[in-house]
């Protein structure tokens, strides 16, 4: 239409309304368009006539006042105050008829004004916010080359700075924009993927993945995973997975599958004071256990609803199954309860693992996957099987799931093929360790058969890459299940272990490959060319693979505590040594284990004579350990078992040398080994207390080589047969596989259990609070303890000075036990010996584990002492250890004040101390409260030379040397004290005192 017939429609238009209903329609759309202040003043000026049918005058009165308006509103604006690009928009407002552009917003027109030009361009010496671009790359305080056209600089805090920060992602991840969410989202996703990877541990305080989950991450992805959106479902997924799923791990536990006592981790929080969860809001149990709180979201059931309704691509698809897969790893019931949940299995069978891999080979690029077969549902199905047990296999097997994975394993699926052929074979054999399917290897003998033939023929272990050893290995773990193959097995167990002694370099998957092959065939005679060759380079990477030699600390701070990991990385993404490319641990500890099992000497003499191998055991022995409670560590820990074992197996037919050494190494295992291997826990603690060692001949003369203060040193020690099963009694059989067998100081825990039956309330026969009373079963059991320390010191040698002191200062509080004839002398000569050799390395202030106080441990001792020593000579001299000048004051004070009363009772003569007198006289005493303790019970007859020694030396050397120093402030204090004194030769002595010289 021309403006002409539009103004005639309009005029036509007008005719037909009451002029009122007009008016109110253009008043009301004033008041929208204009701003309050510019319609007060201008309200006479735009008032518009009604317009009559007969006339056109009116419509073009209102063209004109518009304009007029206009032109008045822009003239108002200091053309200053309008940026550039700004202006030229306002320009084209009246000649393109733009709705709503006729009102100028000076606050949003500043966005579009240039960038500050800043002055300063260096990076501040002190912190400063840490900013992402969208791939999750940290970016420096100021790069030129990132310009304004890269989409990083935003109208936030820092508009100068390129990036953005955590706070502004976590703020965009609830924009109404779609754009903007998913761009958040991925942002963070990026972010947290590579603060798992160990990227900025050295560059970020505090890190990421910590600071999101303070900040409820996990809830607000759980929210987004609500949205009806596809796009944002997706980027929550992949963020969501980010979050909980460890890559690194997850790979490297898949290296592992096989090796040695296979099982996996579960992730569990470690244990809090908190009961009952149940009674926690969302956003407490997510800073708790991010996991249960997940489950407890019903996340099962809306990744089942995405997986089945929604029908995310690939990316999206592929991270559900991520999240499921670390969920399964929580618990074995949160695998039952993921397999239990209705539907869920059939959705995922049935869409990714199915019958056909057609596509697979038909199409290049697959962007839907619903029909294709996906790597990780089957390997999701496999951890859920290792976790969920055999009621998981049965439910696989209901839904013809071997079906699919022989389809797999037989068919060609392009370039997908051989790893799908992989996670195949393994779930398979996850099925046939459960029971379950055991007739398909029989099925599928022909095809096993025919592969077998193809790795005898073309698998050669040089030039083989990972990929096709980790298939050879996983087919030979399902053909060990059928015994008509053994044959071959052996076969190509004897061709690749000639192959491996002459490898220049073995790797990881070379080796395992042997040891899985080894384990399959079970005939250790087909390994003699490689364990006869002296030039074999399987041993000379034993010690710089190894992860208890490696000085490397577990990384703990890179993890909210809520959601553990297994940390295969350490700091900035190292990967730990025992899983290394050139990793031999799990091939040489597989070796042992058969070697040991078939008695076969000759063969383990060979090993253990090996210059590498007898470098690795000197180290061992010599070294205090490293990563002990890493999972990757258990691999190592089940080496040095093997070689315990191969040790107490030849016996006699080692040198003395590596007999000790190896029996050190047993020490050492007896509280390295996880708390979900008590057998071996078991079994080290026989050998480090085997009967050999605990002669009683043997240690009496040791004790009689050792000079007693005490007149009465007569002895009597008593081992009981069962002294091993006393300790194996404290070693748990559910244990969980991140915490001990044992603690370091498992020596000490007969006396430890001991003091808690005497501290605490006892139980007996129903009976609370029951007083318990040492008997002398309990004397000789702790004179025992006592006797092996002093005559084995290699049981205690690893202990720092401090905890073995505070967990001998035990048998002064059970009861009057220090009193025993046989505890006594023992005590007294343990504790003297231990603080003569270490009490400069003595520190009372370091964490003690199982006390939380020393101060408290110290009160209670001079509690006891006071009530129950009787003058005790070996308690006083073990309460006088932390009065010594280098601890602190506050012992000293709490004795001379509190428990004054204990001083009279301190009849330790001079030559018993246990440490020099210096210690206790150098440097002078400056507290002037302590002081003036001295001086009182110097004056009041406390102490005295004549029963208390220590004390009164102590006393009158501090108090007379601050007396010489005229000027002090303790000297003006006390000097007028000491001269009136009645006792005429504490006077002298004080005023006259003539320090000794050292």
């Amino acid at each position: 239409m021309t403006k002409e017939e539009i103004m005639k429609e309009k005029m036509i238009l007008y005719s037909t309304l009451d002029p009122m209903t007009i008016e109110y329609i253009k008043n009301r759309k004033q008041k929208k368009l204009q701003d309050k202040e510019i319609v007060g003043s201008m309200q006479e000026e735009m008032e518009v006539v009604p317009c009559k049918s007969d006339t056109g005058a009116s419509s073009g009165q209102q063209y004109e006042t518009a304009s007029k308006y206009h032109e008045q509103v822009f003239s108002e604006e200091d053309d200053t105050n309008i940026p550039k690009p700004s202006a030229e928009i306002i320009q084209q407002v009246e000649e393109k008829g733009w709705l709503h552009m006729d009102r100028i917003e000076s606050e949003k027109l500043k966005w579009m004004e240039e960038m500050p030009a800043t002055s300063n361009t260096t990076q501040p010496e002190e912190p400063y916010n840490a900013r992402f671009d969208f791939n999750g790359m940290l970016l420096p305080f100021t790069d030129e080359n990132l310009t304004v056209d890269k989409g990083l600089h935003h109208h936030g805090e820092e508009p100068e700075r390129p990036g953005y920060s955590l706070q502004e992602l976590l703020q965009l991840s609830r924009s109404s924009t779609q754009q903007q969410r998913c761009m958040a989202l991925n942002t963070l996703g990026n972010i947290m993927e590579k603060s798992r990877k160990g990227w900025y541990d050295q560059a970020l305080q505090p890190p990421p993945l910590p600071t999101l989950n303070e900040r409820n991450i996990f809830l607000l992805l759980r929210f987004s995973l609500d949205d009806s959106s596809v796009a944002i479902v997706t980027a929550t997924l992949q963020a969501l997975r980010s979050f909980l799923f460890s890559e690194a791990d997850e790979i490297c536990l898949d290296r592992l599958m096989g090796l040695g006592d296979y099982k996996e981790p579960c992730l569990t929080v470690p244990p809090t004071d908190v009961k009952n969860i149940s009674i926690l809001q969302d956003h407490e149990l997510a800073q708790l256990d991010t996991v249960a709180a997940a489950l407890r979201s019903d996340i099962i059931l809306r990744i089942r609803y995405i997986l089945s309704e929604m029908r995310p691509p690939p990316p999206g698809v592929t991270a559900a199954l991520e999240i499921l897969a670390r969920l399964a790893r929580y618990s074995h019931e949160a695998a039952v309860s993921i397999a239990s949940t209705p539907q869920l299995l059939g959705t995922i069978t049935q869409h990714f693992i199915p019958l056909t891999t057609d596509r697979l080979v038909s199409e290049d690029a697959v962007n839907d996957v619903y029909g294709v077969p996906v790597l990780a549902a089957i390997r999701f199905c496999r951890i859920l099987v290792c976790y969920g047990g055999r009621l998981v296999a049965e439910n696989l097997y209901f839904y013809k799931v071997l079906n699919s994975l022989l389809s797999y394993i037989t068919g060609h699926s392009g370039k997908h093929s051989i790893n799908l052929c992989i996670e195949s074979l393994r779930l398979w054999k996850m099925l046939l360790l459960r029971g379950v399917g055991l007739e398909s290897v029989g099925g599928a003998q022909f095809t096993i058969l025919s592969q077998l033939q193809n790795l005898l023929s073309n698998h050669d272990i040089g030039p083989a890459s990972e990929l096709a050893c980790e298939h050879a290995a996983a087919l030979i773990t399902v053909a060990g299940f059928e015994p008509s193959l053994r044959s071959h097995l052996s076969t190509l167990l004897s061709k690749w272990s000639t192959q491996l002694a002459t490898v220049p370099s073995p790797t990881w998957a070379s080796t395992k490959l042997v040891a899985m092959t080894l384990m399959s065939a079970g005939d250790i005679s087909l390994m003699k060319p490689l364990l006869i060759s002296q030039g074999s380079n399987i041993f000379s990477t034993l010690c710089s693979s190894s992860n208890l030699l490696s000085g490397l600390v577990q990384i703990t701070e890179r993890d909210p505590s809520s959601l553990p990991n297994l940390g295969v990385l350490g700091h900035e993404g190292q990967l730990l040594p025992a899983v290394s490319h050139n990793s031999c641990i799990p091939f040489l500890a597989t070796v042992l284990s058969v070697l040991s099992k078939s008695l076969c000497k000759a063969e383990i003499q060979t090993i253990l004579n090996q210059p590498q191998f007898k470098k690795y055991i000197n180290k061992l022995e010599s070294i205090d350990w490293s990563l002990e409670r890493s999972w990757y560590t258990r691999m190592e820990l089940s080496l040095v078992t093997q070689i315990v074992r191969c040790g107490t197996l030849l016996g006699d037919e080692l040198n003395s040398e590596t007999r000790e050494s190896i029996w050190k190494l047993s020490i050492k295992l007896i509280s390295a080994l996880p708390a979900d291997a008590p057998l071996y826990a078991r079994e080290m603690v026989r050998t480090a207390l085997s009967r050999e060692k605990l002669q009683v001949a043997l240690l009496v003369n040791d004790l009689d080589k050792l000079k007693f203060t005490q007149t009465v040193i007569e002895v009597n020690l008593d081992l009981p047969e069962n002294l091993v099963r006393l300790y194996e009694y404290f070693i748990k059989c559910n244990g969980s596989w991140d915490q001990p067998a044992l603690p370091k100081d498992w020596l000490y825990l007969p006396l430890v259990d001991l003091y808690s039956k005497c501290r605490n309330d006892y139980d007996y026969c129903g009976f609370k609070h029951v007083t318990y009373y040492c008997s002398a079963d309990d004397g000789r059991l702790i004179a025992i303890i006592f006797s092996l320390e002093l005559t084995l010191p290699e049981l205690v040698e690893h202990l720092s000075p401090s905890v073995r002191y505070s967990r001998l200062l035990l048998a002064y509080l059970c009861d009057t036990l220090f009193l025993d004839q046989n505890v006594s002398p023992l005590l007294t000569k343990t504790i003297s010996c231990l603080v003569k050799r270490y009490y400069k390395e003595l520190n009372f202030n370091t964490e003690v584990p199982g006390l939380s106080s020393f101060t408290d441990m110290f009160t209670t001792l001079c509690e006891h002492f006071s009530a129950t020593s009787y003058g005790n000579e070996g308690f006083g001299m073990t309460l006088l250890v932390p009065l010594a000048q280098r601890h602190d004051v506050h012992y000293r004070k709490l004795l001379w004040s509190e428990h004054a009363g204990a001083l009279r009772s301190l009849r330790t003569p001079l030559e018993m101390l246990p440490m020099p007198l210096q210690e206790y006289l150098y440097p002078v005493e400056e507290d002037i409260s302590l002081i003036e303790c001295y001086l009182t019970a110097l004056a009041k007859g406390i102490v005295r030379r004549e029963w208390c020694p220590v004390m009164y030396t102590v006393a009158l050397h501090h108090t007379a040397m601050n007396l010489k120093e005229d000027k002090s402030k303790i000297s003006m204090k006390f000097k007028p004290r000491v001269e009136k004194l009645g006792n005429i030769e504490l006077k002298k002595e004080l005023l006259n005192y003539i320090p000794p010289e050292y």
